[in-house]
């Protein structure tokens, strides 16, 4: 079985529901595409500093699962929800939550590998200042695929990717919001390898554009690369939106992934024990 899926690509603010109008006007778009899955980028709902995010962030079942539920219930789409800060007790996660074509709660997922940096003459950022990690994979069956989830960060762990609870997986999908030096640098070629490490197709979709002043960085601006990406299992890109706000769609196609994966049957020589230290 074949389907088609679709990256969005946002510019979002801090406005809550300016990024929900702008957010459901893309999936709309998306499904009239005939996608059957759609990936929103991370952060979609609200892009603010770190030192905001206590303010903006939700507790399970607020506004914004609302808003996923039903933007998916309405458009038949299976919805990877891009990412919001996630409270949860005393502490906050960058999440992702998924929601069938009903409108079911399909899984959560919690960024794994929070990001820092602390560049020569340049940014500083560090999400483990204020995110607790995730320690639990999201691996879900839709569209007759396997599809795992990763946000942002996790692209740079090729071993987070390598089949994931011991099966190989069809599809991947990034929701991210990647800097504009470390895209511009490091964005495709990560995207294209671990789509073929793993013989799937791998959905990235991104934040693009200026968004606020950097904490502690002299009014200097957080800028995000876009780039929203889908890639093929050979590696091949497939459709890119290369900037502004926007959405690409490509089919999924079954036989891509098998004809791959007959042609070159690494997956089939993983040396698991090597990697897990047995």
């Amino acid at each position: 079985m074949d389907a088609r899926i679709a990256v969005i690509q946002m510019n979002p603010t801090p406005d809550r529901d300016r990024n929900f109008n702008r957010a459901a006007d893309l999936l709309s778009r998306a499904r009239e595409a005939g996608a059957r899955i759609a990936v929103l980028p991370e952060m979609f709902s609200a892009m603010a500093p770190a030192s905001r995010w206590r303010e903006l962030c939700e507790a399970a079942g607020g506004p914004l699962e609302r808003f996923l539920s039903e933007r998916a219930r309405e458009n038949a789409l299976v919805v990877v929800g891009g990412s919001y800060v996630e409270k949860d007790g005393d502490s906050l996660y960058n999440t992702c939550r998924v929601f069938g074509a009903d409108g079911a709660l399909v899984g959560r997922y919690r960024k794994m590998h929070l990001f820092w940096t602390d560049i020569e003459d340049g940014v500083r950022y560090d999400e483990r200042a204020w995110l607790s990690a995730g320690n639990e994979r999201l691996v879900f069956e839709a569209a007759g695929f396997r599809i795992a989830v990763g946000i942002c960060y996790d692209l740079r762990f090729p071993e987070f990717f390598r089949r994931p609870r011991g099966k190989p997986t069809d599809v991947y999908c990034l929701p991210a919001a990647f800097m504009e030096a470390t895209g511009r640098a490091h964005w495709h070629p990560l995207v294209r390898a671990r789509a073929v490490e793993n013989l799937a197709y791998f959905a990235a979709a991104a934040t693009v554009g200026e968004h606020y002043p950097i904490d502690g960085a002299a009014g200097e601006l957080l800028k995000t690369y876009g780039h929203s990406i889908i890639v093929s299992p050979w590696g091949e890109v497939i459709q890119e939106i290369e900037s502004g706000e926007g959405l690409a769609v490509a089919e999924l196609r079954r036989d891509v992934i098998d004809r791959s994966r007959r042609r070159l049957r690494a997956l089939d020589h993983v040396r698991e024990k090597l990697w897990s230290g047995e």
